[in-house]
């Protein structure tokens, strides 16, 4: 609010010296960007749409892993048996 849309605001001034009165201001600043943080930390401790993807994300990667690991030790001997079932055929 401007000064003169207060009508006491001579009376209104902080009690700190003249050196001081600009901290007052940052002082304010700092204690709501603080408690901006603090509301939006609660938030995103409170949301869990983002730490479910990324589990499914690692979940999806092991077992990616898992199965390419599989097919690579396995496929001499699949191969091997599909030979000995193709010999077997007429």
């Amino acid at each position: 609010m401007e000064p003169y849309d207060r009508p006491h605001f001579t009376t209104e001034l902080s009690t700190l010296p003249e050196h001081a009165k600009g901290g007052e201001l940052m002082l304010k600043l700092f204690a709501f960007m603080q408690a901006s943080a603090a509301d939006a930390a609660d938030a995103l401790k409170r949301r869990e749409d983002g730490q479910t993807m990324a589990e499914y994300g690692v979940v999806l990667a092991v077992i990616t892993i898992a199965v390419i690991g599989a097919i690579t030790l396995l496929s001499d001997n699949v191969r091997n048996a599909i030979e000995s079932v193709a010999n077997v055929l007429p």
